[in-house]
């Protein structure tokens, strides 16, 4: 039959030790995630950066493809009327037809006119006939190019092929360089346009990115997709004037691109992505480096200048790379905690046998049954012979770890045991000694333990038997510490307020002076804030108070102190300033934050804010002095601003 003892020997045994390899298990489950997180991340970049690589060597051959044809001497001869319009195409076509990657390759003369233009046209390259040439005067590209100087070429972004106004089907994305021509005069003799087809080679970095599960895509900068998307989805914000984005799937995704991370995790899976603009595709072109690119300057078209390439390994996939061996796991966790079970069950069998068999475990038996609270017996010399489960919940140490041990081990100051013998004198020669005493626990954190160690007479031999029953009182020295914090601390948003404030920057200034460094106080009360309480209520003035709190903390370094004085009044202590030009640094950086709109539910609420600053030791140095000078600067600052507000005002009228 199992004895209320045997269980509680078994749980002290069988609990901790369950703990630790659990810890263990689950350190060692982490870590192998993390490195398996890491190398996941580190392919997908990997594989990232090469696809990118082959983009950029994709485009840099079509500058140089540009280049080599707007200086092509059968160009020169037909600018020159040695040779036909019709020998130009012919080299055009045999020039597409060897490359394969150009949809049209046309000249244009000075006032716009299609001269040449060679189709690809389902493989087979062809010059289209003199009647079905256009006029192009009115493109962006040819008006840009056509008045770009020489070493300048135009670059568009991605865009459909439109013909006659109307998007040409099937669709084909394109990208457009064009050149300005020039004769060997230096005059200019028109614009050599080329329509790269973009469809291969943003296949080819999509086909190369999506290996294990990885769903590859490619956006525009506002996140229309452009490879990627669903059925419908691609194109769409062209196709059908109804934009889909990968915000309306990825929320949370698109947020962490959008703020510039290139490799996160969200709910919905692993994300590597790099947005790549212009700049970057032209980047170690060896052919571009004394050329400049002009962009397009159509604002419809500005966001396809700059693409967001990435992948995505959806959650299950994810998962299923960080933790490829969870049943193994699992199958050898559940044996050693049976194999636990049976050790703490034959150590719980011999440490009860050994209680009954001795007047000290008759003794401990009887203080463990009545007490709740930490129970240690020793000897008379002070060395731990017992201790019950509440002494290894309250310090951690298992029975094994304590009994043998001086009683001076759990103290703080394990070195100063004349102390605890003189306790144990007092207690031997009254009987008892209570009192507070100040315990170390095996994580070697300090608490504080209310004490009452009694002295207990053994009736054969008269040896003495120590007992310290213990009480935890951490949680009344907590409370204290809370009641500090409290009442040094704004109830609204955390920060120190005008009481704690004060005192650190009297200490600031202290430092500041025996260190021989600048210190800044600036000075921050809120604009057009008492309206936002009229007219929304005071429950949205405290979140934007909390608000503006937060923006300050982001923006000063963590060493700095930033408190909240009252009302919508803050300050800050920046310490190490290297001068008035720094704080104003500083003091504009707040202005901007708070400017900006907050979003709080559906309403957007903006604030202004006038900031003060004093510099210690040049303005003043006394703290209080410093708080008033700062204080003063703010409210100056504060009406010259409505003063110009109000002038302008008048002026408007």
């Amino acid at each position: 039959m199992i004895k209320l003892g045997h269980l509680k020997s078994f749980l002290v045994c069988f609990v901790p030790l369950c703990a630790v390899f659990l810890l263990v298990v689950g350190f060692l489950a982490w870590d192998g995630a993390n490195v398996r997180a890491k190398k996941i991340a580190d392919d997908q970049s990997f594989a990232l950066d090469k696809s990118i690589a082959v983009l950029r060597e994709r485009i840099n051959v079509v500058v140089s493809d540009l280049l080599i044809l707007s200086e092509s001497t059968q160009l020169d001869a037909v600018i020159e009327g040695r040779s036909s319009v019709d020998q130009l195409a012919r080299e055009y076509e045999l020039f597409s037809l060897r490359r394969g990657i150009y949809d049209q390759i046309r000249y244009l003369d000075n006032a716009g006119m299609e001269m040449v233009r060679v189709n690809y046209g389902s493989g087979i390259p062809y010059a289209v006939s003199t009647r079905e040439l256009q006029d192009k005067h009115e493109r962006s590209y040819f008006k840009l190019a056509a008045s770009a100087p020489r070493g300048t070429f135009y670059m568009s972004g991605i865009d459909l092929n439109r013909e006659f106004g109307e998007i040409e089907r099937p669709i084909k994305p394109v990208i457009r360089l064009a050149s300005p021509v020039f004769d060997r005069f230096g005059d200019r003799q028109g614009v050599l346009v080329l329509n790269l087809r973009a469809a291969p080679m943003l296949d080819e970095v999509i086909t190369s990115l999506a290996r294990e599960g990885g769903r590859a895509f490619i956006t525009d900068a506002e996140g229309n997709w452009i490879l990627g998307g669903e059925p419908g989805e691609n194109w769409a914000s062209d196709l059908t004037d109804t934009a889909a984005t990968l915000s309306d799937r990825y929320g949370d995704a698109w947020q962490r691109m959008s703020i510039g991370e290139t490799s996160f995790v969200t709910d919905t899976g692993f994300y590597s992505v790099e947005q790549i603009g212009v700049s970057d595709l032209l980047l170690n072109g060896d052919g571009t480096k004394s050329l400049s690119v002009i962009l397009e300057n159509n604002a419809d078209f500005a966001s396809r200048l700059n693409l967001f390439v990435g992948v995505r390994l959806p959650s299950v996939e994810y998962d299923a790379l960080l933790s490829p061996d969870r049943s193994m796991l699992m199958v050898v966790s559940i044996a050693v905690i049976i194999l636990i079970a049976i050790g703490s069950a034959a150590y719980s069998w011999t440490r009860r046998r050994q209680l009954v068999a001795s007047f000290g475990a008759r003794l401990s038996e009887r203080v463990l049954e009545v007490s709740k609270n930490s129970v240690v017996i020793t000897d008379q010399d002070g060395i731990i012979r017992k201790v019950n489960p509440g002494f290894t919940a309250m310090t951690g140490y298992l029975p094994n770890e304590a009994v043998g041990k001086p009683l001076a081990f759990v103290r703080a100051e394990r070195e100063n045991t004349e102390e605890l013998d003189e306790i144990l004198m007092s207690a031997r020669a009254s009987g008892i000694w209570e009192g507070e005493v100040r315990n170390r626990r095996k994580d070697g954190k300090f608490f504080y333990s209310n004490v009452v160690i009694s002295a207990i007479s053994e009736p054969e031999d008269g040896s003495v038997h120590y007992v310290e029953m213990g009480l935890d009182i951490s949680r009344h020295m907590e409370n204290a510490q809370e009641l500090w914090r409290q009442a040094n601390h704004d109830a609204l948003t955390g920060l120190p307020n005008r009481l704690l404030f004060e005192d650190r920057l009297e200490v600031a200034c202290g430092h500041a002076e025996s260190e021989d460094y600048t210190i800044a106080l600036l000075y921050i009360d809120l604009d057009g804030f008492k309206p936002i309480n009229d007219r929304h209520g005071h429950e949205i003035g405290d979140k934007v108070l909390r608000l503006v709190g937060e923006q300050i903390k982001e923006i000063v370094r963590q060493d700095d102190t930033v408190a909240r004085l009252g009302g919508d009044e803050f300050a800050v202590i920046a310490e190490d300033v290297k001068g008035p030009d720094e704080a104003d640094r500083i003091a504009q950086k707040i202005q901007a934050a708070i400017q900006r709109p907050m979003q709080i539910g559906s309403l957007s609420i903006s604030v202004g804010a006038s900031v003060g600053i004093a510099i210690f030791p040049t303005d003043s140095h006394e703290s209080v002095a410093l708080l008033g000078l700062a204080d003063e600067q703010m409210y100056r600052q504060k009406r010259f601003r409505k003063g110009n507000e109000k002038k302008q005002a008048n002026g408007s009228r």
